[in-house]
């Protein structure tokens, strides 16, 4: 007799432990977002064309300051953040390049450093 009141009790157990689980769950839910107004989108759009015209002004500064790679002398090149005395001298060596990606591709600087100086040199 105790065997089936213990599974009884155990069933019943699980029963409520199921059900209480599934409640929570559902309360849990996300509620539903509201739909953006159009004052609300008018204002995102306003601040992504401001931010897409900073980012315009800002390349085109750079692309206006960057350092020609097949006519700068050395110290010019040593001027360009992580560029040192040898990779300006490799860069000088290797010279013409078509593009400024031939810097790794003709081996003069590594590609980590050709990742953070692409935007202060060009090839022209």
């Amino acid at each position: 007799m105790n065997k089936k009141i213990v599974r009884l009790i155990s069933t019943l157990a699980i029963v409520f432990g199921c059900t209480a689980w599934g409640l929570a769950q559902e309360d849990e839910t996300p509620k539903p977002k509201k739909a953006p107004t159009t004052a609300e989108q008018a204002a995102r759009a306003k601040a992504r064309e401001k931010l897409r015209q900073a980012k315009a002004k800002a390349d085109a500064e750079a692309k206006a300051k960057a350092v020609d790679i097949n006519h700068a002398t050395k110290a010019e090149l040593v001027k360009v953040p992580g560029i040192t005395e040898t990779y300006a001298d490799a860069i000088i060596a290797k010279r013409p390049y078509r593009s400024k990606a031939d810097l790794v591709t003709k081996n003069a600087i590594p590609k980590g450093l050709y990742q953070s100086v692409r935007k202060l040199v060009a090839a022209k």
